[in-house]
């Protein structure tokens, strides 16, 4: 099942490809392609001064000269990969479809599997088990019958996410309530379905971390924050009732954004939000903070949107080749790297924001 409306425009330029002759993705390495950076890429993330994206059937491009040049990563699947994460300069993650995770050492040149949808399960039913001798809760209950019946049809559900805050401990997140946690770099994983406040199992389309915060968005406007001590993600309803795929932290500020241009905000760590009025209508697919009180969005209408008084007001930014945006995320000397249904590209920051951020590159 595709899990937003990134997965839908995936979805739909799948669709439209020519059939050939079935080979497991999950086994299948990504084939190389001159037009890698030029295909349809979901997720960007910055490693050192590289830059790194992730996209469609296992590809992965990579530049270390600003987005002049590209090129293609080694990838042991060609399964979409949705979402990537880098701690670090060398270490990085990437999830994707088929409950995928892959792992990175140099900086994203090359990956070795990690974890795939159908391992996951047979942990989680494992784990639920055991745990279910000792602590017979109803959310321990309920996460075993489920990782019993995606055991037992043999489906496996998309990763959407990642998330590490270092390069030991992190976060996958995905479809059904499903949610990861390793605290070795990945070589083990914990289960945290029952730690999700998510009775209901909605899907997870992002986790975010900034300063020891974590948070979850996904569907029917819900929003879960990390309860550190209790080492439990705490449910918090918006005033939405629609998907949100992501958000983006700022210091006390929590905005979050969705489908048809939906952007809420909250100062006081969820327990009041207010509306914010966005010059488009389009799903609003990713977003990311410059600093204090400005903040990028873009949307699957091809539209970046920038604000510099903490989202009072919004200007629309004016690119040369816009095209339908899934991810933006840091580039090196104040730009910004946006991945989108034709490829990746490396633009600059409004011009106050490069006088700003070129001194932390």
């Amino acid at each position: 099942m595709w899990g937003s409306a990134v997965g839908a425009c995936v979805a739909a330029l799948l669709a439209a490809a020519p059939a050939h002759a079935f080979e497991n993705p999950e086994r299948t390495p990504a084939m190389s392609s001159t037009l890698a950076a030029r295909s349809p890429l979901i997720g960007t993330a910055r490693a050192g001064k590289r830059i790194v994206a992730v996209g469609l059937r296992g590809h992965i491009v990579y530049s270390d000269d600003e987005g002049k040049s590209w090129r293609q990563a080694s990838v042991p699947v060609s399964t979409d990969l949705v979402a990537v994460s880098f701690p670090t300069a060398q270490q990085g993650w990437a999830v994707g479809h088929g409950g995928i995770v892959i792992h990175s050492v140099d900086g994203g040149a090359t990956w070795t599997k990690q974890m795939d949808g159908e391992r996951f399960s047979a942990l989680a039913v494992s784990y639920y088990g055991k745990l279910q001798q000792t602590n017979a809760s109803p959310e321990t209950k309920r996460a075993l019958n489920q990782a019993q019946t995606l055991a037992t049809d043999g489906s496996t559900r998309a990763l959407l996410d990642v998330y590490f805050d270092s390069e030991t401990s992190g976060f996958v997140v995905g479809t059904f309530n499903r949610i990861y946690r390793t605290e070795d770099g990945g070589n083990t994983w914990t289960p945290w379905m029952e730690r999700s406040g998510n009775p209901r199992e909605l899907h997870f389309y992002s986790i975010r971390g900034e300063n020891g915060r974590v948070l979850l968005t996904g569907e029917q406007g819900m929003v879960w924050q990390l309860d550190v001590t209790r080492t439990h993600f705490e449910p918090i309803q918006t005033p939405y009732k629609g998907t949100l795929f992501g958000s983006v932290l700022s210091g006390a500020d929590i905005f979050v954004f969705g489908m048809r241009g939906s952007l809420f905000h909250s100062a006081d760590s969820g327990r009041t939000w207010e509306k914010v009025k966005v010059p488009s209508e389009a799903g609003i697919t990713g977003g990311m903070a410059l600093g204090p009180g400005r903040m990028l969005l873009v949307n699957q209408a091809g539209t970046v949107l920038y604000t510099g008084d903490d989202g009072k007001s919004f200007e629309t930014v004016k690119l040369p080749h816009p095209m339908a945006y899934y991810g933006v995320g840091d580039a090196p000397d104040g730009n910004i790297a946006l991945a989108g249904s034709r490829g990746v590209r490396v633009e600059a920051l409004p011009e106050a924001d490069r006088a700003a951020t070129r001194g932390a590159n």
